[in-house]
């Protein structure tokens, strides 16, 4: 199958991913797939067969080839990357960890495919080489993760930054029948005010931080309801943080949520209160449908929302400032409805549309050698 030459037609792309679980990174190379897919170009998702992502893609209906990848030079591994990208006319490989990225770039170089790398974390990076070596791009979901690359030695000439694509129309078209199911549902007639985090149940998201926060809340407002939706091991440790506040009766945890655009039609405050975010798209979601948001002032966070313009900044870690900003919101409708209109606004920077005619951008110019 012939190759694309970079003059911007259909292209076929090759989405790589060595991790067996499913997070944000995973759903992330779901949303991208289909929206090029809808564009009119060619996907395809090279993973572990056994990994979370290949069920959730083939439920997508995208094209999916299950491959092992043992370790970063597996021979078998390469030998299927090759075969895909020949096969295929794969047109640019599209790598997202670290086994996959060593894989695709070796493949990269064997067939002349180019390769773009994505980063989507702020944890230590132990080899800038497999970041400056083989990848002719590498896509930083954030200019916090942009300037943590630099700052562990990737040339910045070959950094740029791609946003996470948010589907800003999803979150602002609830209907008053779905609203009112997911109201009923978490009993939240009668609760003022209804503050949510949606997130998963992990030590840096800090969401005992919030509860926390709610043992302040209650005092101006008795009738306060916090919904931590999410999943993760760190639940049990959630709920006895509520037992220790004496909150247990303001906090619910009912799990991950496939009604997250309902929940935030029935938020009145939206908290991600994490101490490492490389992006935050809960917040941004938030802002899409018209919730004001508080953020710890951290990584992409910090990037995402301007403080007192389209949301509230506070500390890492300091609860009380967490219950000041969301009281302060509860309290003063005019404030309530500036933050909201304006991160409506700020959400349509990270429209779905917008994403990804940018990730097409990155594309055609590694394809046509505009480095």
């Amino acid at each position: 199958m012939d190759r694309n030459t970079g003059t911007g037609s259909r292209l076929t792309v090759l989405f790589a991913e060595s991790s067996k679980n499913f997070g944000g990174q995973e759903r992330r190379i779901v949303h991208e797939a289909r929206l090029l897919r809808d564009a009119g170009h060619r996907p395809l998702i090279l993973c572990p067969p056994d990994a979370l992502l290949c069920a959730r893609a083939q439920e997508a209906g995208l094209m999916v080839v299950g491959v092992p990848m043992r370790n970063a030079v597996h021979p078998a591994a390469l030998r299927s990357f090759c075969t895909v990208i020949r096969r295929e006319g794969v047109d640019v490989i599209y790598s997202h960890s670290a086994k996959d990225s060593w894989l695709g770039g070796i493949a990269s170089l064997l067939t002349g495919v180019p390769l773009v790398r994505s980063r989507e974390l702020l944890n230590p990076i132990k080899r800038a080489i497999s970041y400056n070596l083989l990848p002719k791009r590498v896509l930083a979901c954030s200019n916090a993760v942009r300037e943590h690359l630099v700052a562990a030695g990737v040339a910045p000439r070959k950094i740029r930054v791609q946003y996470p694509p948010v589907a800003t129309a999803r979150f602002a078209s609830v209907t008053d029948e779905e609203r009112l199911n997911t109201r009923r549902e978490l009993g939240l007639d009668g609760h003022f005010p209804v503050i949510a985090c949606v997130a998963g149940f992990r030590t840096e998201k800090r969401q005992e931080d919030l509860i926390r926060a709610m043992a302040l809340i209650r005092r101006p407002f008795p009738s306060a309801r916090l919904v931590l939706a999410g999943s993760g091991w760190y639940v049990a440790n959630l709920r006895s943080f509520a037992e220790e506040a004496g909150v247990t009766d303001l906090v619910d945890c009912p799990g991950e949520r496939e009604d997250v655009p309902a929940l935030l039609a029935n938020t009145d405050v939206f908290v991600l209160p994490s101490s490492m975010e490389p992006f935050g798209m809960s917040p941004v979601e938030a802002m899409a449908a018209g919730v004001p948001v508080v953020v710890t002032r951290t990584g992409g966070l910090a990037e995402i929302v301007t403080d007192g313009v389209d949301g509230i900044q506070v500390p890492v870690g300091d609860p009380p400032a967490i219950a000041d900003a969301i009281i302060r919101i509860c309290n003063d409708r005019q404030l309530r409805d500036r933050l909201a209109a304006a991160g409506l606004r700020r959400a349509s920077d990270f429209d779905e549309a917008r994403a990804i005619e940018a990730l097409l951008g990155h594309f055609n110019d590694v394809i046509a050698r505009r480095i």
